[in-house]
This record gives C-alpha cells, sequence and structure tokens, in this order.
C-alpha cells in the first residue's frame, strides 16, 4: 500500500529543516576534507574542532526534528 503522505508536498518549514540539513552535512563535509590540510595544535585546528562539534550538533537537531515532524512556522 502506497504512503499517503508521500504523495503531498512538503510544508515550508520542512523545506526549512531539509535545507539546514543539507547545508550541515555538506559544511562539515568540507571542513572534514580541511582536517586534512590542518596542523594539530595551531589555532585554525582548535577553531576547526569547535566548528565541528557545532555542525554536528546542528545536524543531529535537525535530523531529530524532521524525523519527529515538529512544524514551528
Amino acid at each position: 500500500m502506497p504512503n499517503p503522505s508521500a504523495n503531498q508536498p512538503s510544508s515550508f518549514g520542512q523545506q526549512i529543516w531539509i535545507w539546514m540539513f543539507t547545508l550541515s552535512a555538506t559544511m562539515l563535509l568540507v571542513l572534514g576534507w580541511a582536517f586534512l590540510h590542518l596542523e594539530p595544535g595551531t589555532a585554525s585546528y582548535v577553531i576547526s574542532q569547535v566548528t565541528a562539534i557545532i555542525l554536528v550538533f546542528t545536524l543531529i537537531s535537525t535530523a531529530i526534528v524532521l524525523y519527529s515532524g515538529w512544524k514551528p512556522f
């Protein structure tokens, strides 16, 4: 039996969450690539680690919001 909600268009709020998830994942991938070119112990490395923590938190939070179907908008 087909899922009836699969045929319905996404709400504006859900589209925002999908874009946030996609952008966070993309930035995390780019940051992961940048880690290959950073030297441990430098200020750039530390800032990249902090940024990675923030991006992972954003990615997980957005995934939870998408899974739960929360619609604040």
